[in-house]
C-alpha cells in the first residue's frame, strides 16, 4: 500500500480486528484509525527496517522528557521503566511506531499482538494492538462516531491540534480503500 509497508498495514489490520474480542465494549475500531497515530506519531516506522514479525530496527525512541521543551513537551517526566523501553534511567521517552510511554505501555495497554509471548512497543503488531485498545479504553465507546473518536484522540495525547492533525488521516482510509486495500487483505500473509 502506498505509503504503508506491508507490515504496518497487516499489523493494523490484525489489531483493529483484534480490538472488539480485547475490548468488547468497543464498536468501530478500524485500520485507518490506526494508521491515522501511526502516520502521525512515526510516518508508519518510515526509515527503519519492519520484519515479518513486526520487529522494527533501529527502535523508535521520542525526545526526552525532561521539561526542556524537545518534541513540544514541556513536562518533566521521570523515569518509569529503569531505561527499558527508551535506554534513558533518568526521563522517559515516548518509545515505539505508536509512541507509547513507558508508564502507559507497562499498563493494561501493552499487547502481545504477534504472539511470540512478548509486550514490546517497538514491534509493529504489539504497538498497533496496545494502541487499539488504548484507544477503545475500558467503557462503552464507539470510534465510528467523531466525537467518542475525538475524545479517543485527545486521550492518546491532550492537545486539540493533535485531535485534529491525527483526524485527516482517518480520513486517508477511505483512499487506500479504492487504491486498493481489499485486494490487499485477499493475498495478504495469514497470522
Amino acid at each position: 500500500m502506498k505509503g504503508i509497508a506491508p507490515v504496518m498495514l497487516s499489523a493494523y489490520a490484525n489489531a483493529a480486528s483484534r480490538a472488539l474480542t480485547l475490548r468488547p465494549k468497543c464498536k468501530g475500531m478500524r485500520w485507518s484509525v490506526l494508521a491515522g497515530f501511526g502516520r502521525v506519531e512515526s510516518h508508519h516506522a518510515a526509515g527503519h527496517r519492519i520484519a515479518h514479525d513486526g520487529t522494527i530496527t533501529p527502535r523508535i525512541i521520542g525526545a526526552r522528557l525532561d521539561g526542556s521543551g524537545a518534541g513540544g513537551n514541556k513536562t518533566k517526566v521521570a523515569d518509569t521503566d529503569g531505561g527499558t523501553w527508551d535506554n534513558d534511567t533518568s526521563y522517559d521517552r515516548a518509545v515505539g511506531p505508536m509512541q507509547f510511554l513507558p508508564s502507559t505501555w507497562n499498563g493494561p495497554t501493552g499487547q502481545d499482538g504477534n504472539g511470540d509471548g512478548i509486550k514490546d512497543p517497538h514491534n509493529a503488531f504489539d504497538a498497533a494492538l496496545g494502541a487499539a485498545v488504548y484507544l477503545c479504553g475500558a467503557g462503552h465507546s464507539d470510534l465510528s462516531d467523531d466525537n467518542q473518536l475525538r475524545k479517543a484522540a485527545l486521550r492518546y495525547n491532550h492537545a486539540g491540534w493533535y485531535a485534529q492533525y491525527v483526524h485527516q488521516y482517518f480520513d486517508a482510509g477511505a483512499r487506500y480503500r479504492a487504491e486498493g486495500l481489499d485486494y490487499w487483505f485477499r493475498w495478504r500473509p495469514s497470522r
